[in-house]
């Protein structure tokens, strides 16, 4: 990881770190622990088949009186990118970024099921990736125009986020996200005929992340199931 990166992590750390020592009533702490299923839009592969990791932490602080309405802030170590294993076309990339997250969720404070919609930004600090191309070119079979060009080191991807409490300060994490600009652009394909020949054709495709995450979230000071039913209308954690 290269300097700009440590530096993104450590300033993020920094400020989670700061807003739950700050207030512990108003802030909860959050350590997060998953695993992403990522493909690429336009990549010309298909299926959520590249596995990565997705840890970090982060803070969540109510944004209304009635502590239904939060806002969430996460730094996150995250691995995306695309796979495919089928002969004769082997793509296997991996991407890995440091992203940061910032989510509005709503509460059902009863039920312990959490709603949530957000952005997260992501700056790319590592690229590794084999097209695992036949040697040969297969008639009709999609493949690239080298040189293509290279990935971009922003993203923004749009989020949506469900969790539920599965054991006291424990939760389990649904997440989908979806770049909303290309990661990649312009990158020319044709169907491996000579160019020379009739039959020949040539298109152009962005890529995009579309990713599933399945994450475990320990919350570090929210209270335990068996106090919110002591006081399931409390004003305060």
């Amino acid at each position: 990881m290269n300097k700009r990166m440590f530096r993104l992590f450590a300033i993020g750390f920094f400020l989670i770190a700061v807003g739950i020592s700050a207030n512990a009533q108003i802030f909860k702490g959050m350590v997060i622990a998953g695993a992403n299923f990522a493909q690429m839009n336009g990549d010309q592969t298909y299926g959520f088949n590249k596995i990565g990791l997705n840890v970090g932490a982060g803070v969540m602080a109510p944004l209304n009186k009635q502590r239904n309405f939060l806002m969430s802030l996460e730094v996150l170590y995250n691995e995306l990118g695309a796979r495919e294993s089928k002969d004769p076309f082997k793509y296997n990339t991996k991407l890995q970024y440091v992203s940061i997250p910032v989510i509005a969720h709503f509460e059902d404070r009863r039920g312990g099921l959490t709603f949530g919609l957000g952005l997260q930004y992501s700056r790319l600090f590592q690229v590794n990736e084999d097209w695992g191309l036949p040697v040969k070119p297969i008639q009709y079979m999609d493949r690239p125009i080298f040189p293509v060009n290279d990935f971009k080191r922003d993203d923004i991807s749009l989020i949506l986020d469900f969790r539920f409490r599965v054991w006291e300060k424990l939760k389990l994490n649904f997440r989908y996200q979806y770049s909303i600009i290309p990661i990649r652009e312009d990158v020319a394909y044709n169907n491996s005929f000579a160019p020379e020949h009739m039959d020949y054709f040539t298109w152009k495709r962005d890529f995009y992340h579309s990713v599933l995450s399945l994450r475990l979230i320990y919350v570090i000071n929210e209270r335990s199931s068996r106090e919110l039913d002591k006081n399931i209308n409390r004003d305060s954690y």
